[in-house]
């Protein structure tokens, strides 16, 4: 039995496969990354919403809710304000003026990730948050 060559094609495979897990690793930080930073965009642009009060209903009853246009414009605002490469958001004001909810998308393309995300290989990642508009004291 001849084993000449056996090593180099160990070692052939096992470069590969290091290779291979070596992509993965940086293509699972990169989605980890755009994942947290659309998180970070809905919650800021929730917080900015909130904002949006009703004042002459909070003036004539003494109740918090929330101006759906100047909620929905702020959260807007807020969001065009940031540098983020979003593909979709959008800021929804409950009919009772109660909350408000944000949700962005954003879009990973390429490297390993396109095996596992079918034909186009564009990874499509979403984030949401909820804020209720609060008056401090």
């Amino acid at each position: 039995m001849n084993d000449r060559g056996s090593v180099t094609l160990w070692v052939l495979a096992l470069a590969l496969a290091m290779v291979a897990f070596g992509g993965l690793a940086l293509d699972l930080w990169r989605v980890l990354a755009v994942q947290r930073e659309a998180g970070a965009v809905a919650d800021a642009a929730a917080v900015a919403a909130a904002s949006g009060i009703d004042e002459i209903h909070y003036r004539m009853t003494g109740q918090i809710v929330l101006d759906p246009e100047r909620a929905a414009s702020l959260g807007l605002t807020s969001l065009s304000h940031q540098d983020a490469d979003l593909v979709e958001a959008s800021v929804l004001v409950d009919p009772s003026g109660a909350s408000v909810e944000v949700s962005v998308t954003a879009e990973i393309e390429g490297g390993f990730v396109a095996f596992f995300t079918g034909d186009d290989g564009v990874l499509r990642l979403t984030a949401s948050a909820v804020a209720e508009p609060l008056l401090v004291p």
